[in-house]
């Protein structure tokens, strides 16, 4: 059975039904069927849970970019992985967007929680919506319409941003931008 999954998961992501993100998490769990499961726990459990590490630490890390009035800054300082590369740009001193990232949800670009190794929540920087989970909103984390014009008036942001859409372009040259009629390079105003 797991030979559909991966044949169905290798379709729809070519005719783009389907993101990086949600592909790579298709063939996870084919991998995880045909073995048998190997004695290894269900893959799709466990993906809410953030490894345990102090909240200093994640402080240290994040004072290590430059900071402007509006409080986002850029950072380029590699934290935990020294092969490390891609240009990142942290935001209100927590969101962590980073250049050369594969996943597309919930958008080109988004934002990850304090580094981009946490796999969740994400910040869609378009709508201020932050992601729990697939499809799972966390209200209380939502951006206010103060931040949003902070964030998109930034112009090191929106370099940023421009530089993340054009390497997922390439990266995923099928990949519908969700405002792509209005151009993908068009950003918001606020």
């Amino acid at each position: 059975m797991h030979h559909y999954i991966v044949l169905l998961s290798d379709l729809s992501y070519q005719l783009g039904l389907i993101g990086i993100a949600e592909y790579e998490e298709r063939r996870e769990i084919a991998y995880w069927l045909s073995t048998n499961g190997n004695g290894k726990p269900d893959p799709r459990s466990g993906r809410h849970e953030e490894p345990e590490r102090s909240r200093e630490n994640d402080e240290i890390q994040e004072n290590g970019g430059a900071q402007s009035q509006g409080g986002s800054g850029s950072a380029n300082a590699p934290d935990e992985d020294p092969s490390d590369r891609w240009p990142r740009f942290l935001a209100f001193n927590k969101w962590m967007f980073t250049v050369g990232d594969r996943d597309c949800y919930p958008s080109v670009p988004h934002g990850h929680l304090h580094r981009k190794t946490n796999e969740w929540p994400k910040l869609n920087p378009y709508t201020g919506r932050v992601f729990a989970d697939v499809h799972d909103e966390d209200v209380s984390r939502r951006l206010t319409k103060a931040e949003m014009k902070v964030l998109w008036n930034d112009e090191d942001f929106v370099e940023h941003c421009r530089k993340q859409v054009l390497w997922y372009s390439d990266f995923a040259p099928d990949y519908a931008f969700p405002r792509a009629r209005f151009g993908k390079l068009r950003f918001p105003k606020w």
